[in-house]
């Protein structure tokens, strides 16, 4: 058994039998933070979370916001998710325009989806490991010169203190 992975995943999906697979699935591959959601809309009321990937489908039921809505309100909530579309719609034009409004991938239900979106999953979970690790590298160095100055500026103060005896 492997580690535990606590990313927040968000699964919206109307289909409640459906997301439960989902979810047991995720959770049987070790990510312990999976929350599903019925609606669009519910997802955003609970988007101030901060999910770092939403399974996203694209058909969210009549007289509900569908996934194409979710994902633009989602952009233009300046949090930086992930979302991954997960819908039975195999269309390459539908799934071209998910990617061109800001969606990290596109799959379609099939037999091999679930294993498809562990990898997407595991590439965004490393991904932004990258990001935190090369963030806090960056205020590192920031540190180490502000360290380095005032350093050099304590060896001046003390020079000229020297030299004015």
């Amino acid at each position: 058994m492997g580690k535990a992975d606590y990313t927040l995943i968000f699964i919206v999906e109307d289909d409640k039998f459906y997301a439960d697979v989902i979810r047991k699935a995720l959770e049987s591959r070790n990510f312990m933070n999976v929350k599903t959601f019925p609606s669009g809309e519910e997802c955003l009321k609970n988007l101030h979370h901060k999910p770092e990937i939403v399974l996203l489908d694209y058909r969210l039921g009549e007289d509900l916001m569908d996934g194409m809505e979710v994902l633009k309100t989602i952009r233009k909530s300046g949090i930086d998710t992930q979302v991954i579309f997960l819908t039975a719609l195999d269309k390459l034009e539908v799934a071209t325009n998910t990617i061109k409004a800001g969606a990290y991938d596109y799959v379609v239900k099939s037999e091999a989806a679930m294993e498809r979106i562990r990898n997407i999953i595991r590439r965004i979970t490393f991904e932004n490991h990258i990001k935190r690790e090369n963030l806090l590298l960056k205020r590192s160095r920031k540190i180490i010169l502000a360290i380095i100055f005032l350093l050099a500026a304590g060896i001046l103060i003390l020079g000229t203190l020297q030299f004015m005896r």
